[in-house]
């Protein structure tokens, strides 16, 4: 069965090329039929495997990667059993191993640094979930026409909910991408993914794994008793914050290497907020030029308005309005609750200058005590949600969307969560400044996941085990993002039953024609 390249394994996997192939197992290049596109077909014959610890390691790599979805992650998109096999599904990534890109492939610096926190996010994400990978290494990564990056083979992973089918503090790997303590069967952390991190990194920039000898023993050898001063050495040509990167984190000792891949990231200078993803297209800048544009117009209107005020001083200390009906505050600096917007733009996140508005009982507003107030600074927040949200700030219901003016708040960061029963729950920390307003535009669909089913000649369609309708159905089927299970029945044919992986703003589009037995 794992060796004819001309059948359809499992009712679903249309078999495109044998990518790897041993007595027990199978990777195959594959057209899902279900969802007409290419991917990544992983199969392991469970009855010619003797060692049960395998086939543990295959469940356990599609249960950690189904918790994992990140742009820097390979993503699972089913997996499952059939009689003897167990199968796993992945996305396929138009592209090559990193290996193969070192090969073949000359790279630039700065591509050579991309790639570097691209794999460092992918373990940021992985770590936060208390995964520890285990086996880094060139060929686990995978790389796209657009040098983004993918991380894979979680095969080898532990999880802080695993029941560990194998001694944690065995000696698994790769021998020349151990970390020492990796070699010594001892306890592993995240510090032992960034040492094999750091032999990655080493080998991008340098051209060279530093530990790797002519066989395994004089590979292990020389990670355990390496001098770091002869690492220092081989990568003295480096850039300097390049070189002291690679030091730190091809540390001997674990506990003095850097705590987290966080650390490594903004030792590269990049913030945990920016984007992974590395795409260039013509769309994209011109949105970017666009966006520039429009804040570029907003901050010649503020300046405007500052000169004005500048150029024409009051008399006195008080809060007056002017012939125009802008208010203005004068330097005795008493800050008030803000209520009302002067300019805002139109991304899902942004901020806004704000004028004060006088707080008094003409206005329908509480009456500020002066002394406190001097002391506490206040933003706005304006959250406009589609379809419509109860919104919670730092865990209290405060309002429910439509809003008709901003919320009030503190100066700070905020955790703002957007909650409707018929999608999943929004969250995001929105910072709040003196004196600006913040808008949140969300559209809840986006944080769905769509099906266009397209079955023939008809047949009923089964989310989870809930009746969706009869196709033909016009309209896209959504979803929640996971695993979903999908059955589709017609009485005069066998069921057709599948689960696959969908992602937030994910359109599958899944056709199937019935046919005779």
């Amino acid at each position: 069965m794992l060796g004819n390249t001309t059948e359809i394994l499992f009712d679903k996997f249309e078999i495109l090329e044998v990518l790897k192939k041993d007595e027990h197992a199978a990777v195959f290049l594959a057209n899902h039929i279900y969802l007409s596109k290419k991917i990544i077909l992983k199969v392991l014959d469970t009855q010619k495997i003797s060692d049960h610890a395998l086939v543990e390691r295959f469940k356990r790599e599609a249960k950690l990667l189904a918790q994992l979805d990140h742009p820097n992650i390979i993503k699972v998109l089913d997996f499952g059993t059939s009689k003897d096999y167990f199968y796993i599904s992945f996305e396929y990534i138009e592209g090559d191993s990193l290996r193969n890109i070192l090969k073949n492939r000359k790279i630039t610096f700065d591509e050579k640094k991309h790639l570097s926190i691209q794999l460092l996010k992918s373990l940021h994400f992985a770590h936060s979930n208390k995964i520890i990978h285990r086996d880094i290494k060139p060929e686990n990564i995978f790389i796209d026409r657009n040098l983004n990056l993918k991380l894979g083979d979680f095969g080898l992973a532990l999880s802080s909910e695993d029941s560990f089918v194998t001694n944690p503090y065995s000696i698994v790997g790769t021998p020349s991408y151990m970390s020492p303590e990796q070699v010594r069967g001892a306890k592993l952390t995240v510090q032992s993914d960034l040492f094999s991190a750091g032999v990655v990194i080493c080998e991008i920039f340098s051209g060279k794994n530093p530990f790797l000898k002519e066989n395994v023993s004089l590979t292990l050898n020389e990670i355990m008793s390496y001098d770091e001063n002869s690492i220092k050495d081989s990568i003295e040509t480096l850039e300097p914050d390049i070189k002291n990167i690679l030091v730190n984190l091809l540390r001997r000792k674990p506990e003095n290497r850097y705590n987290s891949a966080f650390e490594v990231l903004a030792a590269f200078g990049i913030g945990e907020d920016q984007a992974a993803v590395f795409v260039k297209t013509e769309k994209s800048s011109k949105s970017k030029l666009a966006a520039i544009s429009i804040y570029s117009l907003v901050l010649i209107v503020i300046m405007l308005i500052i000169y004005q005020i500048v150029d024409n001083p009051k008399e006195d200390n008080s809060v007056t309005k002017d012939g125009n009906g802008i208010v203005e505050e004068k330097p005795d600096n008493i800050q008030k609750p803000v209520t009302s917007i002067v300019a805002t733009d139109t991304s899902s996140e942004t901020t806004g200058n704000l004028i004060d508005t006088p707080q008094t009982e003409d206005n329908n507003e509480k009456v500020v005590d002066t002394d406190i107030s001097r002391n506490v600074r206040y933003g706005g927040l304006f959250v406009e949600c589609s379809p419509w949200a109860e919104v919670f700030v730092d865990g209290e219901r405060i309002e429910t969307t439509p809003m008709g003016k901003p919320l009030t708040l503190t100066e700070g960061d905020h955790m703002v969560k957007l909650v409707h029963p018929d999608f999943p729950p929004y969250s995001s920390v929105v910072r709040i400044d003196h004196g600006k307003v913040t808008n949140v535009r969300v559209s809840l669909e986006s944080l769905m996941g769509y099906i266009r089913c397209l079955v023939f000649p008809w047949g009923n369609v089964y989310i989870n085990g809930d009746f969706k309708g009869q196709t033909p159905i016009r309209e896209l089927v959504r979803v929640v993002p996971g695993f979903v299970r999908m059955t589709i029945k017609n009485p005069n044919y066998r069921d057709i039953d599948t689960t696959f992986n969908i992602q937030k703003g994910d359109t599958l589009q899944f056709r199937f024609t019935f046919k005779n037995n």
